[in-house]
């Protein structure tokens, strides 16, 4: 029977494998999508990367998910007189576990309650059934950083079309009446280049050269509310509040109090994707409403 103590990472906890080793690792915090490494004291620092010292004082090696062969989170379970228990510690000789069955009566009879969990320590010899699972974090991360590439993480923008070539706008026309697009290489004979920067690929378009200019931006609902998204957050959608219900805003604790780019004050929320509902595209013609 494997042995959650012979193991490198014994009960529970996200592994990353590097280069051919494996190292317990995180998510590095403020810097999505990378993974940190974190080598146990003693080990040598993982080839090539550069450590960073996080707010807790812990250092740790971040690396981009692409440079990874594996990572995954590692949990065990076992069983003890044919219930089943979630491993929170290994002993030489003992294996803690959290009771994730639904027998009220064998809870209480043979383990203690901790907070809403019932949690019992036991004898080695008397565990069956002892496995290692495995959660695949990698892929996930490689799939939601393709789809918010996909959608620009979900930033409003506006779009200008051009003799059929579609380029980044302004939402707003400036004190002439022209509208700024970013071609890139592009250069359109029939445009005015940005005077005080001619060489960056901005230029600037009167409203009747354009075949079309529109506005994309995202609504979600979270916990039930409605949003307006302005981005991401470490993988995660943030929106702002554009509800009406002062309460939700007072006493859910739900959202931050921030000031936006204007100087107004706003709330916002910083959601997981799978946690959100009615995530729609909108798209609103600007040409219209000249």
């Amino acid at each position: 029977m494997t042995d959650p103590a012979s193991q490198p990472f014994p009960v529970k906890g996200e592994v990353a494998a590097f280069h051919g080793g494996l190292y317990p690792a995180r998510a590095a915090a403020g810097l999505w999508p990378y993974v940190e490494l974190l080598p146990e004291p003693g080990r040598p620092a993982p080839v090539g990367l550069a450590p960073r010292e996080s707010a807790d004082g812990s250092v740790g090696y971040p690396v981009p998910p692409e440079r990874l062969e594996a990572w995954y989170a590692v949990t065990w379970t076992f069983r003890w007189r044919g219930e089943l228990f979630g491993c929170a510690a290994a002993a030489p000789t003992t294996l803690t576990g959290d009771y994730l069955g639904s027998d009220e009566h064998f809870a209480r009879e043979h383990l203690k309650r901790r907070g809403i969990r019932y949690r019992g320590i036991f004898p080695r010899d008397e565990v069956t059934e002892l496995d290692q699972h495995r959660e695949d974090l990698l892929q996930p991360l490689h799939a939601l950083v393709r789809r918010l590439a996909e959608v620009d993480h979900f930033r409003p923008k506006a779009y200008a079309v051009h003799r059929g070539r579609t380029y980044e706008a302004a939402a707003e026309a400036d004190a002439s009446g022209l509208i700024a697009l970013t071609t890139g290489h592009d250069r359109p004979e029939d445009l005015i280049a940005v005077a005080q920067d001619p060489g960056t690929g901005h230029f600037l378009a009167a409203l009747e050269q354009l075949d079309a200019w529109y506005r994309i931006h995202w609504t979600f609902r979270a916990d039930g509310s409605p949003f307006d998204a302005v981005g991401t957050v470490d993988g995660r959608i943030k929106g702002v509040y554009t509800g009406g219900s002062w309460g939700f805003v007072a006493h859910s604790g739900y959202l931050t109090e921030e000031r936006g780019p204007d100087g107004v004050r706003r709330y916002t929320v910083v959601a997981d994707l799978d946690g959100v509902t009615d995530l729609e595209q909108h798209r609103t013609d600007l040409l219209a409403n000249q």
